[in-house]
């Protein structure tokens, strides 16, 4: 069954884009094959200048396979997961074969330009200042440890000066 008309397919896909493959990422695990686009030209969609695009990893399974470094014309839908993805059965199709294509989607716009450092706020994180000191003449603070012994008052540092005279053993 061939697929469907460009403007029908554009209608019916989530995101149609021009792309070029930079980056291919394999899972063994769950048989999908995840590939980094760089996005060019945008017809549907609301994308940023690098995309993912996840397939499966086999064509017996309808899995599309990407050649890194090749420029298409992606006609994506949204997974289950919530990934854009793309099968056999779409009209994507690699930029050397996509005239019909574009003269019926028109020229597309370029995506949003990446953050850039000016852009960016420049304000530093903000750091909690520490808590205040306890006052001098305060009381100590509850997490010391310990005897005090400096605010006990003399009566208290006579009373354990007689306290260790009288354990010392007597010399006979």
């Amino acid at each position: 069954m061939p697929p469907p008309a460009p403007t029908v397919a554009r209608d019916q896909a989530e995101a149609v884009f021009e792309g070029r493959v930079e980056h291919v990422q394999t899972s063994d695990t769950t048989g999908m094959v995840r590939y980094v686009l760089a996005v060019q030209r945008v017809f549907k969609g609301d994308l940023p200048a690098s995309t993912t695009i996840v397939t499966r990893s086999s064509s017996a399974a309808c899995g599309r396979s990407f050649v890194l470094g090749k420029h298409y014309l992606v006609y994506a839908h949204r997974t289950g997961e919530g990934d854009l993805g793309d099968t056999m059965c779409s009209r994507t199709r690699q930029m050397g074969t996509a005239d019909e294509d574009l003269a019926a989607l028109g020229a597309g716009t370029p995506p949003p330009a990446p953050a850039s450092p000016e852009t960016q706020s420049r304000e530093p994180p903000r750091i909690e200042p520490p808590a205040a000191p306890p006052a001098v003449d305060g009381p100590a603070p509850a997490t010391r440890r310990g005897c005090d012994l400096a605010a006990s008052g003399p009566a208290s540092l006579a009373g354990l000066a007689l306290l260790a005279l009288r354990r010392r053993p007597r010399r006979r």
